[in-house]
């Protein structure tokens, strides 16, 4: 199974919600993608580096989760709040 990935300073475990704020171009298009077609996407724990923009050096975990979207609103300017759930 291929998915998008999100890197974050943070881990998400199956069974727990979590609320994200997207901001950046890149993962907005991740969002409107999985909006789309129901698809979900990966949660990874950066080990090095930046959550945001461009990091030549970001490192992650080799394990992650599998994230849902649960609920999502989308502010006029194409950033959104989610509220997603880890499903495995």
């Amino acid at each position: 199974m291929e998915l998008p990935l999100f890197p974050l300073h943070a881990v998400l475990c199956p069974g727990i919600v979590m609320p994200l704020h997207i901001f950046e171009d890149r993962y907005r298009a991740l969002t409107r993608h999985c909006i789309e077609t129901g698809s979900p996407f990966g949660i990874v724990l950066i080990r090095e580096g930046l959550e945001a923009g461009a990091s030549p050096s970001l490192a992650v975990a080799g394990v992650g989760a599998v994230a849902e979207i649960r609920e999502a609103s989308r502010y006029a300017d194409g950033r959104y709040d989610l509220l997603v759930a880890g499903t495995g």
